[in-house]
């Protein structure tokens, strides 16, 4: 780990794997503060969301900046790559994106949302609330937020900065957050952590770097994160649903276009809220970050506002358009507990509509770990076209496991199971225009390159 660098004294940064949501957000941010700022990527973001600079599309050690002072490369960007190579070559100091972003927020106030699932649309409306409640924060999210001009990250001019911190390679002991929050916990990047048990102990050591001036903000209806305070001695809010906590969404309906809860804080009804987001899920995102907002001294009269006006993070129940009569959503769910939820949101939402679930696994590890999971998963879906699993590059190596073996488990263990193959996205492509008619909703799920099927079925 290189040691942290006084952001201050950059002049000229240049950045590798640019094209990673949070990267895209710390180039920015360099630029918007006078930093000269260049990078590369295999895929580039669009030229019009990029400062000024100079940015490549492939990976060459000649594209690195002999007077750069910093080199930032994507956590996904091994040592081999030549511009990293380059780097140590000119004697360039190198951070990775979860180092740079804990440099950035090292002066300030840091509130930092954590957790298996949920972490964008959190941190989005956690940060939306600071912002309705003049508290003008900086924010980074892993998404992108609408409304906000540098699409995931907003510049403020006050000592709080909120971020999304990924637990993957335990990245999120970077930082040194003032406080957490805490969504929910269970096992995911199985290539990294080796069991729920290996999580749960990263995640207690992260809370335990608030010490007892700390604030943490947590899911009291998690039973994981119940073990893992068991021994904090910070400052402790709780939030829930129709659960003893400091926070409690109570009496939640649904309906076609909202969802309705009352608030109560601290015992006290704060009154009904609506929000244009469909899910439980969803409302367990939102009392997270009322609690948090509620925790810093936020006034309830902004809430509402803050929902009615926001529907949501790109690539989480994001609708992109239609195909014929057909209404298409993308989501980035992977895990099967987010691959759960997220469908049975599509089936509350558009109730007795016609629903394709068409899912794309994110890396054969995760597939392989959690295999008995999503096979519960899968065979309780009115209608699912399964594609080809996504490789991840460089983390996949001698693995052999395939969405036809999943298909093979869902057909043994449930009866007469709606459930087909694709062998890529553009077989998949072809198979739901071929099903459009049949069909009200495609529901297109999984990271990756997912997405890009959704957008291909509305061109």
């Amino acid at each position: 780990m290189s040691e942290p660098k006084d952001i201050q004294e950059v002049k000229k940064a240049h950045f590798v794997g640019l094209g990673g949501i949070g990267m895209s957000a710390i180039l920015r941010l360099f630029a918007e503060r006078g930093i000269q700022v260049s990078g590369s990527d295999i895929n580039l973001p669009p030229t019009e969301t990029l400062p000024v600079g100079d940015f490549y599309p492939s990976h060459d050690a000649a594209y690195v900046p002999i007077d750069a002072t910093l080199l930032i490369y994507s956590a996904a960007v091994p040592e081999s790559n030549p511009e990293r190579k380059r780097a140590k070559e000119l004697g360039i100091t190198e951070m990775s994106y979860p180092e740079a972003l804990a440099a950035v927020t090292a002066p300030y106030t840091t509130i930092a949302v954590s957790g298996t699932h949920g972490k964008s649309t959190t941190t989005a409306i956690l940060g939306k609330l600071f912002e309705a409640g003049d508290l003008d924060p900086s924010v980074i999210v892993g998404a992108e937020v609408p409304g906000w001009k540098d699409r995931n990250l907003r510049k403020g001019e006050s000592d709080v900065f909120i971020v999304e911190a990924c637990e993957y390679r335990r990245h999120m002991m970077n930082l040194s957050p003032h406080a957490i929050v805490l969504t929910n916990l269970e096992l995911d990047h199985p290539d990294y952590y080796r069991d729920l048990d290996d999580i749960k102990s990263a995640f207690k050591e992260y809370i335990g770097k608030l010490g007892s001036e700390g604030l943490l903000v947590a899911n009291n209806d998690d039973a994981n994160i119940r073990d893992i305070m068991r021994e904090f001695d910070g400052i402790f809010v709780s939030y829930g649903v129709g659960s003893d906590a400091d926070l409690v969404a109570k009496n939640i309906s649904s309906g076609s276009d909202h969802q309705s809860f009352e608030l109560v804080w601290k015992g006290a009804s704060l009154g009904e809220f609506t929000t244009p987001l469909p899910g439980l899920y969803n409302v367990y995102n939102i009392i997270a970050a009322c609690a948090a907002y509620l925790a810093y001294g936020g006034k309830s009269e902004c809430i509402q506002g803050v929902l009615d006006a926001f529907h949501g993070v790109g690539r989480r129940f994001e609708v992109v358009g239609m195909l014929g009569n057909t209404t298409i959503v993308s989501d980035y769910a992977h895990h099967p507990t987010a691959l759960k939820a997220v469908v049975e949101a599509a089936l509350s939402r558009y109730k007795g509509k016609r629903l394709l679930t068409i899912f794309r696994p994110h890396q054969r590890e995760r597939t392989k770990k959690l295999f008995e999971q999503f096979v519960a998963v899968m065979g309780n879906i009115p209608a699912l076209l399964l594609v080809e699993i996504y490789d991840v590059a460089g983390r996949e190596e001698g693995l052999s496991i395939s969405s036809q073996d999943l298909i093979t488990k869902v057909r043994e263990k449930f009866h007469d199971p709606q459930i087909r193959y694709a062998k890529d996205l553009t077989d998949a492509e072809q198979i739901a225009r071929e099903e459009a008619g049949h069909f009200d909703v495609m529901l297109v799920v999984g990271a990756g390159d997912a997405d890009q099927l959704a957008y291909h079925l509305v061109k």
